[in-house]
């Protein structure tokens, strides 16, 4: 008899379930997929028990099962030691009343994690449960679905039960914990602090920060301030240790933004399109980059002091090991070989960690592999047709939907791609992708301003055949998760930001240009694969532009969803599955 494990995320937002089949994956999904509520839903001290019930029923489904098959929970959060440890804290008198860190605010949050248990027990009463720690689950999903049989891993986020960063060792199934990093000293709530300080929302601000910071250095513009100094005042590497964050200037958990301002001048109440404003974000990126290599490094020494073999693979996770550009820095100034990231690095990575770690500990014996990203949701063309009959939309079946397409795009258009299972994580990686060409300097705008209606500054992705990952790309190691679009990269030659402006962000007081790159793996996903070369023979170069396919929304699932958003864009045209759909406003 098969065994099967659910692993479960809800403890604050990024809501996501996963189902593994004697230690192999089945299906993995983000509520948000399902419910069209971007992360699933907002983290609140009350809400800890709104299950991803969408996705959860839809992973049983693939795998063909229901509760009464169920083995075992694994749910990545542990109340108890949250409640033991997020009291009495020293700013406990200043947080919001009734919210995080005051004792109604910690007691409601117990009362309703203790409900989610009860909500799932009740609908698998014999499968066994579990409470587990939640950066023991980051570290699961990144080090137990890697290639490695050894690795140094490193977790950074906001916060767990209590701490924010975690630094271990995996050895075949085993993790074991090195040192730890607890609040206030969080990464992660720092960017959500300079998030909504900047203007930004604190769940989608920090992606964005990311990019804002690229755009230049941390000097101010029309000020000349140096922020750089200034942010090391409040965030920086610990001797001996790992990093410090001045929790009286940044005040989590409060509307107080004085102590920030006092440095970085007036809260923004909006994004501003201004140098001076990304001056703030790159002066945040640089020293985060600093502070990660620093974890790095130390987690090196750490692990490799006496070996005569060193460990020179490192596995990430964590929101914060969402940042491409720390990530790279991480693989061009660290020590390791070889890294990988998990794809779903945020809170969502933890269902696949949940369930990894209790699959163990039911007697399992298989590491469940993550060898690709594209474990959520397919649609049969049956299913395709007949969202595209009920609209009485016009459509073709080309001989080869990828020739099509790359045609399309040769010739200037935007695209959609919707085809196979749905990839999982925040990056779109072909499969519920727009794409266009992205040598045409114009695509970048027309873009941001007439398709996905966004700041101006937002970069754009490279889809990019291997042999073009060395040809355009710096690779100071086997970076293994450029297939999941986890590293900012450097251009080899100046030169190639003119061959490929769309997909390429420079900065406008160093010069440094680079992208995001994502490499498409012909083995993992041959179509998608196909259109790329078929583009290559029509203009020479290796790559798309590529970017997610939604407008101000989760990006879509069903063929429902795909169809309602490309019919309110303005795209050309829509390849769902085998059907390519021209708009019915195109000329």
């Amino acid at each position: 008899m098969s065994l099967h494990i659910l692993g479960v995320n809800t403890a604050y937002h990024e809501s996501s379930a996963c189902l593994l089949r004697d230690g192999e994956i089945v299906a993995i999904a983000e509520e948000e997929r399902f419910n069209r509520f971007r992360h699933g839903k907002h983290s609140r001290v009350d809400n800890p028990d709104d299950l991803p019930e969408q996705a959860i029923a839809w992973c049983l489904r693939q795998g063909g099962i229901g509760w009464k098959e169920v083995a075992a929970i694994g749910y990545s959060f542990d109340p108890e030691e949250r409640r033991r440890r997020s009291l009495n804290l020293p700013d406990a008198g200043r947080v919001r009343p009734g919210d995080w860190g005051t004792p109604e605010g910690e007691e409601t949050y117990y009362r309703h994690s203790l409900a989610a248990r009860d909500k799932l027990v009740a609908r698998a009463p014999q499968a066994t449960f579990r409470f587990l720690s939640h950066h023991l689950c980051h570290a699961a999903s990144a080090f137990l679905a890697s290639p490695f049989e050894q690795a140094a891993v490193l977790v950074v986020d906001g916060i767990g039960e209590f701490n924010s960063t975690w630094l271990g060792l995996g050895q075949g199934d085993k993790l074991t914990e090195l040192e730890v990093a607890g609040y206030p000293h969080s990464l992660g709530f720092v960017w959500e602090r300079m998030s909504e300080f900047l203007g930004f929302d604190i769940y989608s601000g920090p992606g964005k920060v990311m990019g804002y910071a690229a755009l230049t250095d941390p000097i101010g513009e029309l000020t000349g301030a140096d922020f750089l100094s200034r942010m090391r005042t409040i965030l920086h590497e610990e001797s001996g240790g790992t990093f410090r964050v001045d929790g009286e200037a940044f005040r989590f958990r409060t509307d107080d933004f004085s102590g920030l301002e006092r440095l970085f001048g007036p809260r923004r109440v909006a994004v501003v399109d201004r140098y001076e404003d990304a001056s703030v974000a790159a002066a945040l990126q640089a020293v985060t980059q600093d502070i990660m290599v620093h974890l790095a490094r130390r987690l090196y020494e750490r692990i490799n002091a006496g070996r005569k073999e060193p460990v020179v693979n490192l596995c990430l996770a964590g929101g914060v090991a969402l940042n491409c550009v720390a990530n790279y820095q991480v693989a061009l100034r660290a020590p390791f070989k070889r890294i990988w990231v998990q794809p779903m690095a945020n809170d969502a990575g933890t269902a696949l960690g949940a369930a990894a770690l209790m699959h163990f500990e039911e007697g399992g014996t298989t590491r469940p592999r993550m060898l690709h990203p594209f474990w959520g949701p397919e649609y049969s063309p049956d299913e395709m047709l007949r969202a595209l009959r009920v609209r009485g939309l016009a459509f073709s079946k080309p001989d080869n939907v990828a020739a099509e397409m790359a045609a399309r795009v040769e010739r200037g258009q935007i695209v959609a791609w919707f085809q196979g299972r749905q990839e999982v994580g925040p990056r779109a990686l072909g499969h519920r992708s727009i794409i266009t060409d992205p040598s045409r300097f114009d695509a970048r705008s027309r873009l941001n301003a007439r398709v996905k209606y966004r700041e101006s500054f937002r970069p754009f992705a490279p889809s990019v055949l291997p042999a073009g990952m060395a040809e355009f790309f710096e690779l100071p190691v086997e970076m293994l998760s450029t297939r999941y679009m986890l590293f900012a990269l450097p251009l080899r030659q100046p030169r190639m930001k003119q061959m490929i402006p769309a997909v390429v962000q420079e900065n406008g007081s160093t010069g440094q240009a680079g992208a995001r790159a994502h490499e498409v793996q012909p083995e993992a996903d041959p179509l998608y694969a196909e259109l790329i070369a078929e583009f290559e023979k029509k203009t020479g170069l290796p790559m798309v532009l590529n970017t997610s396919f939604n407008i101000g929304e989760p990006i879509v699932t069903s063929p429902d969803q795909a169809l309602d958003t490309f019919l309110r864009s303005s795209m050309e045209a829509l390849a769902l599955g085998p059907f390519v759909v021209p708009h019915p406003k195109s000329k």
